[in-house]
């Protein structure tokens, strides 16, 4: 017995030693999945919200742009693809939309979320729609942004007045509408 007495010493530090180990990586790992659970059980606008106050991207021009530091009191995320048809239906009105508003008043983001020549294709889609308005266009590399909004079908579009959201439309929009700009009118005078 006395022979086997340090082997089961041994044995018996080695296990407690394995045993806390693992109890703290799952410990880790429990508190990681809770945090992603609760962003996953958030209201969908106040997960936007939340992204919205933290996200950074490169402008098409190449220029760091920080959503939080927009000034305007009405943003308007655009996610949209130069392949996507209801996508580039919708930019007319989206066009005259931005004309009717100062642009210290109302702030259009175009997420584009092309994968492949993705600045070559915004280009020529810009070209080819001849948008003149002054819209901030951020190539969306990877689809990153879109991820983290959780866009799934394009085109969609998030209205945003002082950091909260007021709408989402999940498919094309009428920009145009009077019901919506009256909407959009009534968010600027607050």
């Amino acid at each position: 017995m006395k022979k086997f007495l340090p082997v089961m010493i041994f044995i018996g530090v080695f296990s407690a030693v394995l045993a806390g180990q693992v109890g703290i990586k799952k410990l880790a790992e429990g508190q990681e999945s809770s945090k992603n659970s609760n962003d996953r059980l958030m209201n969908p606008n106040e997960l936007y919200e939340k992204i919205f106050l933290k996200t950074k991207a490169k402008t098409l021009e190449g220029k760091d742009f920080n959503f939080y530091k927009i000034d305007s009191p009405v943003v308007v995320i655009n996610f949209w693809a130069s392949w996507c048809v209801p996508c580039l239906s919708e930019m007319p009105s989206m066009m005259k939309f931005k004309s009717q508003f100062a642009p210290k008043d109302v702030t259009i983001i175009a997420i584009n979320t092309d994968e492949e020549d993705q600045v070559l294709n915004i280009k020529k889609t810009l070209k080819k729609i001849n948008l003149k308005e002054e819209f901030v266009i951020v190539p969306d590399v990877n689809t990153a942004i879109a991820t983290e909004f959780n866009i799934t079908a394009i085109p969609v579009t998030i209205i945003f007045h002082n950091g909260k959201v007021k709408l989402k439309s999940d498919g094309p929009m009428d920009f145009m509408s009077e019901e919506f700009l009256g909407q959009i009118r009534a968010m600027i005078k607050k």
